[in-house]
C-alpha cells in the first residue's frame, strides 16, 4: 500500500527556476519551463504544446503593481505531479492579457502551473494570485540572483497564505 496522493502539494524547485533567463519570446519561455517540468518528470511529453495552445486561446499575462507577471497552465490530464516552473526574465516579453486578450503585457515573470487535480486548480491559482498581489515578494523575485532565492520567496509566501487562509 502506497502513500496517499498529496495533490495539495505544489512542488517548487530549483530544478524548475530560471534566473534573469534570456528569451526571444512567450513561445520560447513556454518551451523552456515545459522542458523542465518533462525532463524532471512532473508532466506528460503532450504538457508543453497545451500549454502554448491554450494560452494563444485563454491568455495569462497579469498586470502586477510592480511588474507583468504570466501564469501559462493547462488542463490535469498532461500532468504526472503537481508543481511551478518559475522564471525571471533578463528583458520583459509580451503576453496578452488574461480576460482581455487584445492587450499586451509586459512580462518579467513566468509562473507556469502543473495541475494534476481538476479540484486543486483554483486553490493553486489563488496561492499564486496571493504571491502577485504581494509587491514586496514580485520585487524581491526581480531582484533575485539565484534560484534558491527565489524558491525561499515563493515558500514563504505560499506559507504565509496557507497560515492566513488554511
Amino acid at each position: 500500500m502506497g502513500k496517499p496522493k498529496d495533490t495539495n502539494k505544489l512542488t517548487i524547485d530549483e530544478k524548475l527556476i530560471l534566473v534573469k533567463e534570456p528569451v526571444k519570446d512567450k513561445e520560447d519561455i513556454i518551451r523552456r519551463l515545459g522542458g523542465l517540468l518533462f525532463s524532471n518528470g512532473f508532466v506528460k511529453d503532450t504538457y508543453t504544446q497545451a500549454v502554448y495552445d491554450r494560452e494563444l486561446v485563454y491568455p495569462t499575462g497579469l498586470k502586477a503593481r510592480v511588474t507583468g507577471v504570466a501564469v501559462p497552465h493547462t488542463d490535469t490530464q498532461h500532468v504526472n505531479k503537481p508543481a511551478v516552473a518559475i522564471a525571471t526574465l533578463q528583458d520583459p516579453i509580451i503576453f496578452n492579457g488574461m480576460g482581455a486578450p487584445d492587450t499586451e503585457i509586459s512580462v518579467d515573470i513566468v509562473l507556469m502551473l502543473a495541475i494534476n487535480d481538476p479540484k486543486q486548480v483554483v486553490n493553486v491559482l489563488r496561492k499564486v494570485i496571493f504571491v502577485i498581489e504581494d509587491d514586496e515578494a514580485l520585487k524581491k523575485m526581480l531582484a533575485a540572483t539565484s534560484k534558491m532565492e527565489i524558491k525561499d520567496i515563493m515558500h514563504a509566501h505560499i506559507l504565509a497564505l496557507t497560515k492566513k487562509f488554511g
